[in-house]
């Protein structure tokens, strides 16, 4: 997961986490020197929003996260030394841990505060599930052997049958009544994996939820607590399904979706035009009270709609959306998908768009907890803006690469691709490069480029990422969004954005030249492999790498 710093949140309840490292000594100090702790978003599964807690000399810490649900998974990393996953709810946990037992003790966490039972007892119930589990291959290690080759309504028992197997192992966790916060914790994560499970089937079989299984995009869940990590990744899953129906009815099979109300148009004019007449704001109060409009009084509109064009294009294209997820899900999971349409198209928004979008869009949500999540990401997306800025504005480019911001080269060029990469190539001989070819509005890409900034902190300064930013024929691409996303995702290295003639040209030379490949060259300007691992690959290409350097 990508970790993001905290940096401003709307007003949230908190969770105060204070806690000690016993027999700190002095060399852990300085090798670790503060905790990491982290939560999840809803609406971004694929990223980890994360605080440190810096160690004080007699090995205590305190730190305060926001929390937006009433009882969060909450997760403890002790610079790789050690971890745990607990629950956190507004109000103070106690942690305490030894130092001279992180790598032996059999229980190393202890917890004080709210939710002390349940997180005291999470490893013991852990414990339970990996034995029962292991003692049930069928519906532990070898679940998923078989599980994709069944009938829908297998896989529907199946998944309840894991389901009930996980929730089981909490009677050998306890000999008296279940904690309360833990069995719910339990079932939680339980019932979102058996709802993964059954969306994954659907997604990979491209299939409809069955009439018969209704229930499946009842998703009231969503809003409810706990979030777990489960929960997320359930949301992402749901997500991927209703971009996967979108796509079908693009291709023809669109369900009817009922036009924009008048009343709603009438108010979003109103509210997103400038300078109106007090003859327009009442012309305009009368239509958004009647709720509909003659032909002269859309042609009114429509004038109206003119003065305010992008902004009011960025709104309809908003509610275009809304309208269409109403007409599939739940209240609950459409006003999830709601929330969920500015992260999932961040990359095709300037900032100034993303807060114009956000503001609109946090008075159609019903959830405050989507409220806020939505809120909490837009915050950390353009937080950057000083530097996203900078970058943008930068314009006079050259084909030898220019560091616009600290490790951050850019270079654009009108010669023949190959010659200009290898141009590019032999000012780094002596480094081993790892090639990216990607594109902005290619999904894969994206997903792998979550990964870059962690993988390049893990290699050696003589290790150099070299971007090929690929273009786009039928929807060219924006390259001041295209900077924005580089310094968003913190893509340091060296930037080259490639254009249709230099693409045919480097097609022998990089083949294969698709978005979403890779490459690596070894020091001496020879390539060690064309077809490389992705950056979510770590191990693969960490590995592939440190063998190029040699």
């Amino acid at each position: 997961m990508l970790c993001t710093s905290y940096s401003g949140f709307a007003v949230t309840d908190s969770l105060i986490i204070k806690g000690r490292i016993l027999n700190l000594t002095g060399r852990l100090y300085r090798q670790a020197p503060s905790v990491t702790f982290s939560r999840n978003n809803i609406l971004q599964p694929q990223s980890e929003l994360s605080k440190q807690a810096l160690l004080q000399a007699d090995g205590s810490f305190r730190v305060s996260l926001p929390i937006l649900f009433s009882s969060e998974e909450i997760y403890l990393d002790y610079s790789g030394k050690a971890f745990t996953t607990f629950l956190g709810s507004p109000g103070e946990v106690e942690i305490t841990f030894n130092g001279d037992s992180i790598s032996k003790a059999k229980k190393l966490f202890y917890f004080a505060g709210v939710n002390a039972t349940a997180n005291n007892l999470y490893p013991q119930y852990l414990a339970s599930l990996n034995n029962a589990l292991a003692a049930n291959s069928v519906l532990g290690t070898k679940f998923y052997d078989t599980f994709w080759d069944k009938s829908f309504s297998e896989a529907t028992k199946a998944a309840s049958a894991r389901a009930e197997l996980r929730v089981s192992a909490l009677l050998q966790t306890s000999n008296s009544i279940p904690d309360k916060p833990l069995t719910q914790w339990v079932q939680s994560i339980a019932e979102d994996e058996r709802y993964q499970n059954l969306y994954e089937y659907l997604l990979s079989n491209q299939l409809d939820v069955p009439k018969s299984d209704s229930w499946l995009v009842d998703l009231k869940k969503l809003a409810k607590a706990p979030l777990t990590g489960q929960r997320a990744s359930l949301a992402g899953r749901i997500s991927s399904y209703a971009d996967l129906k979108k796509q079908i009815w693009a291709n023809g099979a669109s369900p009817k979706v009922n036009s924009l109300q008048v009343r709603l148009m009438g108010t979003m004019i109103k509210n997103n035009t400038t300078g109106l007449t007090d003859d327009e704001t009442e012309k305009l109060d009368v239509i958004i009270e009647r709720g509909k409009a003659e032909k002269i009084e859309m042609d009114f509109l429509n004038n109206l709609y003119k003065r305010n064009t992008t902004l009011l294009d960025l709104l309809f294209a908003y509610e275009a959306e809304s309208r269409l997820n109403h007409t599939q899900f739940d209240s609950t999971s459409s006003d999830f998908l709601n929330a969920r349409y500015l992260p999932k198209n961040f990359y095709k928004f300037s900032y100034k768009n993303q807060l114009s979008l956000n503001k609109y869009i946090q008075t159609r949500l019903i959830s405050p907890q989507f409220r806020q999540s939505l809120d909490e990401i837009v915050r950390l997306e353009v937080k950057d803006s000083v530097n996203i800025n900078k970058m943008i504005s930068f314009r006079d480019l050259k084909a030898t690469p220019t560091e616009v911001l600290p490790e951050y080269w850019l270079a654009e060029s009108d010669s023949r691709g190959n010659s200009w990469f290898t141009s590019i190539t032999d000012q780094y001989k002596g480094k081993t490069l790892y090639i990216l070819k990607w594109n902005i509005d290619d999904q894969k890409s994206r997903d792998d480029l979550e990964y870059a900034a962690s993988l390049r902190a893990q290699l050696p300064t003589d290790v150099e990422f070299i971007y090929l930013h690929l273009p786009t024929d039928e929807n060219p691409v924006s390259y001041d969004l295209v900077k924005q996303y580089i310094v968003r995702h913190q893509l340091k290295g060296v930037h080259m954005f490639v254009n249709g003639n230099q693409l045919i040209d480097l097609l022998i030379r990089l083949n294969p030249l698709d978005s979403a490949t890779y490459a690596i060259i070894k020091p001496n300007g020879k390539f060690e492999t064309k077809k490389a691992p992705s950056p979510g690959q770590t191990e693969l290409i960490l590995k592939a790498i440190r063998e190029a350097r040699n």
